[in-house]
């Protein structure tokens, strides 16, 4: 089976999706101390989750496609997630 490439606005759709990540020490520092262990634990992971999406998301592009566009929806709404955790 013949192996596609990844087109490039997809990776430059994949690069914006991750480039939030970039304000993970402005979300840190707007955390409440007073939470609990496991919010802080899911913020601690959110770089991770979004760097693993991202790699994911470029594997998965020449032979599954929905599933790559999946992982974009997902942390995308990760990142709406991450932000109402803190401003909230």
């Amino acid at each position: 089976m013949k192996r596609r490439g990844v087109p490039v606005w997809y990776v430059i759709l994949i690069i914006v999706g991750v480039l939030p990540v970039a304000a993970y020490p402005l979300i840190l520092s707007k955390w409440p101390t007073a939470d609990g262990y496991e919010m802080k634990l899911l913020l601690w992971l959110y770089p991770v989750y979004v760097a693993a999406s991202g790699i994911f998301a470029y594997l998965c592009w020449p032979e599954r496609r929905t599933e790559s566009w999946v992982l974009l929806a997902l942390m995308a709404m990760s990142h709406a997630a991450m932000w109402s955790l803190v401003v909230m």
